[in-house]
């Protein structure tokens, strides 16, 4: 069957699903079609893949667009912790940053151990427990509870601060206002990251069970139990017909005996980037996922014999899916059928995987099922932090910052500059505020897209929650690749889309959607994150002493919104004012945001005696590997991994003049011979 023929008769059965389902958009359809004819003009013709390295159809070109990734931040910023904070006001000392060490018990570890351990102890032969799953978050900044405990803070006149739904009315409302340059991945990857490093435990009953956050009827409760911190939305607010948006608290030390005060929250997988959202983060789970043949992790096959994550023992209790296909994944985190975005980049992970170990086996036929396993868990793992580092942080954070604060990765050598005193777990102020800003680049629908790069179905993200199913329907994997690698991002702004402010998860719960953003203020709360105010001073800027003050990082409009929202200065949210600041130059995040999280990635890497480029632990990378490890790109996954033919050489950016795809096959491999025994 011709190529041509395969795509009309995708976008047919594609449509057909889309009809069905009654959401797509004909209007946004149509628009979003005729932004793409210049793009279909370009792509029409698109060569045949060729076997092995053959590159004669096509002339392989690189497409990266330099300029779009340039250094352009005349005056960089220093994270907190770089001199040991020496510059900031407000840092904790290593000592306070490690307090709820005493709460955990040590764990034993083996010195000589080649390959990390799937809870993440014992990195630090020091301090064995920091990363390790199932401890407490730690603390760069003193927390603010109003009770010194665990009670949210108050205002500093001693009220209840301003309710979250009306801040997030007010001051958050939704504008479609795309990025211009990134694509959705940006969004997506991101999530990655956040689902790979942190996960809120809940508080449970004194009786263990699940606390009643809101009454049955979406009424908000006269008495609210103590577990839950639920917002109540205003009479007046006509986007909800619901009263209560419910909210369990984080479980932190308290709840396990522990008494250092303030409390700190527990965090429910490990710290590191180590990919367990994919390989779990305790034995148990990690064993669960194993065929213990060939190294390789558990699957299902799809569609033309695709390979695709394997399904929990319930699949109808714990998805939205169909009844006479029931998918739903298991994966090393809960999470991963949350809706398709984070799914997609996890089943790419997957098969990256039992790839790696197919070529492990052939080149070392001598190495058992635990050898291969544990040498492709590593080499992915080293992949991935490659391609964070390299390609997303600067995205992120800035190229110019990434630079000054030691974040980019080296062209050759090893990296000996791993610190045992620096703690990688991962710290409140990140988890709870900083990193929940890109939730502001969540795009309201999903594009699915042929190899011309045309959209042949939009879904609404509100309608795909918890619809593991759709993404093996016609395998669909490879539209919703080409869709995150094409679709522009939402702007990182102050405007969120309704699907995540009005409508989360609004088929998966009885009292209708709930409102991330409101639910983001609050977590801020949870965790007693003191105010904006507290972070400028960190970060290195001047305390503002009235609304005024707030001008040199946030413009008048926003300055004036927050005057009227709160009566101090020293009142407003760490998340709210980080949201509205100018952004850095070269950034996606503002001053404060780009500080915070800037010190979290600088934690991870300088604080896993793991991480790919270091020669501190004796599983290391010999550097011929290392060199192999340096090849990979986020754009040789994604071809590896799917069966997309065209691609940019970095999918964070979208295509434009000057930024072209070029086919997978004109990528550069990783060369398996470096793992040769």
């Amino acid at each position: 069957m011709s190529k041509s023929i395969v795509i009309i008769f995708s976008f047919i059965i594609v449509g057909s699903v889309c009809h069905q389902n009654n959401i797509a958009n004909n209007d946004e359809l149509l628009e979003s079609n005729s932004k793409l004819n210049v793009l279909n003009k370009k792509l029409s013709k698109i060569p045949t893949r060729v076997n092995g390295n053959n590159t004669n159809l096509y002339k392989c070109a690189d497409s990266y667009d330099i300029s779009r990734q340039k250094a352009n931040d005349p005056n960089p910023q220093r994270i907190p912790g770089l001199d040991n904070g020496s510059h900031t006001i407000g840092m904790l000392s290593p000592r306070d940053i490690d307090l709820s060490d005493r709460c955990f018990p040590r764990p034993q570890c083996n010195p000589n151990a080649l390959f990390r351990t799937a809870d993440g102890s014992c990195n630090n032969l020091l301090f064995p427990t920091w990363g390790k799953t199932n401890v407490a978050n730690t603390r760069i900044i003193q927390a603010d509870y109003s009770d010194g405990v665990n009670q949210p803070r108050k205002t500093v006149s001693g009220v209840e601060l301003p309710n979250p739904r009306k801040i997030r009315t007010a001051i958050f409302p939704d504008k479609n206002q795309p990025s211009p340059d990134h694509t959705v991945y940006v969004t997506q990857y991101g999530q990655v990251i956040a689902h790979d490093t942190e996960f809120a435990v809940k508080k449970k009953t004194s009786t263990g069970k699940k606390p009643h956050c809101c009454n049955l009827d979406g009424s908000f409760p006269e008495n609210l139990p103590a577990e839950c911190i639920s917002v109540f939305v205003p009479e007046n607010d006509s986007e909800m017909k619901k009263r209560c948006i419910p909210i369990t608290r984080t479980k932190d030390t308290l709840d396990i005996g522990c008494d250092i005060k303030p409390a700190r929250q527990i965090i429910g997988v490990t710290s590191f980037l180590d990919l367990s959202l994919l390989y779990g983060s305790n034995d148990e789970t990690a064993q669960s996922l194993r065929t213990f043949n060939g190294g390789k992790l558990k699957y299902q096959l799809g569609p033309n014999g695709k390979m695709f994550l394997s399904n929990v023992e319930n699949p109808m209790k714990s998805c939205n899916g169909q009844v006479e296909k029931p998918i739903c994944y298991t994966a090393g985190d809960t999470r991963v059928n949350q809706h398709p975005g984070i799914a997609v980049p996890t089943i790419s992970f997957l098969r990256l995987h039992n790839i790696i170990c197919e070529e492990l086996k052939t080149i070392n036929p001598q190495w058992d099922d635990e050898r291969l396993y544990q040498e492709a868990r590593k080499m992915l793992i080293g992949m991935y932090q490659h391609v964070t580092y390299n390609e997303y942080v600067p995205i992120l954070l800035g190229s110019d910052f990434a630079k000054l604060n030691e974040l980019l990765p080296l062209k050759k050598g090893y990296d000996n500059r791993y610190d045992q005193f620096l703690n990688p777990t991962t710290f409140s102020s990140f988890t709870a505020t900083a990193f929940r800003a890109p939730h502001s680049y969540i795009q309201g629908t999903i594009n699915l897209m042929n190899e011309f790069r045309k959209t042949t179905c939009s879904l609404k993200l509100s309608d795909v929650f918890l619809k593991s199913d759709l993404i093996q329907e016609n395998d669909n994997f490879d539209s919703i690749t080409r869709g995150m690698i094409t679709q522009h991002a939402q702007g990182q702004d102050q405007f969120f889309t309704s699907q995540i402010s009005n409508l989360l998860f609004k088929k998966t719960n009885p009292l209708g959607g709930l409102d991330l953003i409101s639910i983001d203020i609050s977590r801020g709360r949870d965790y007693g994150e003191p105010s904006y105010n507290q972070f400028r001073l960190l970060c290195g800027l001047p305390l503002a002493k009235t609304f005024d003050d707030l001008l040199d990082q946030i413009d008048q409009e926003n300055v004036s919104i927050l005057a009227s929202l709160y009566k101090d200065v020293n009142d407003i949210d760490f998340y709210v004012a980080g949201m509205v600041e100018r952004l850095k130059p070269g950034a996606i995040l503002g001053h404060t945001f780009q500080c915070v999280v800037g010190e979290m990635f600088f934690r991870w890497k300088f604080g896993d005696r793991y991480y790919y480029e270091f020669k501190n632990s004796t599983g290391a990378f010999t550097l011929n590997q290392l060199d192999q490890i340096r090849k990979t790109t986020f754009a040789q996954i994604l071809c590896l991994t799917s069966d997309i033919q065209m691609i940019q050489s970095n999918p964070f950016f979208n295509l434009r003049e000057g930024y072209q795809a070029v086919p997978c096959n004109c990528l550069k491999n990783i060369n398996f011979s470096a793992w040769k025994e």
